[in-house]
């Protein structure tokens, strides 16, 4: 079966997470060892501002992936290339001034 594909475009800014999985072992006499244990998956919190039914389609393709169950494609910012990510929380937060215009906010994670 062929992943769906995001393809909203987030507002300008966004903010990426990056770390790694390090293991500290601390010795008696105070030296530490530490050993990497490899990358954790990227995070990019992104929000996004549209017209309310934009913001319905996004909310409406979460639903459809029943939030973080189903993993998905899409293209990072300034990334050539989709990657497989899923929603990373069971929830969003989504807001509407009046009836023309919303706001929503969700983190999407990498999926190894």
């Amino acid at each position: 079966m062929a992943l769906s594909t995001f393809t909203w475009e987030p507002d300008f800014a966004w903010q990426l997470t990056c770390s790694r999985r390090v293991n500290i072992t601390t010795f008696e006499t105070g030296k530490e060892q530490r050993s990497d244990l490899g990358a954790v998956p990227r995070e990019w919190l992104l929000s996004f501002t549209d017209s309310e039914s934009v913001i319905s389609e996004i909310e409406a393709f979460w639903e459809a992936r029943r939030g973080p169950v189903e993993s998905f494609l899409w293209t990072p910012p300034k990334a050539a290339a989709a990657i497989e990510v899923r929603f990373k929380e069971d929830n969003f937060k989504s807001a509407r001034s009046g009836l023309k215009l919303g706001s929503i906010e969700l983190t999407l994670r990498e999926v190894f």
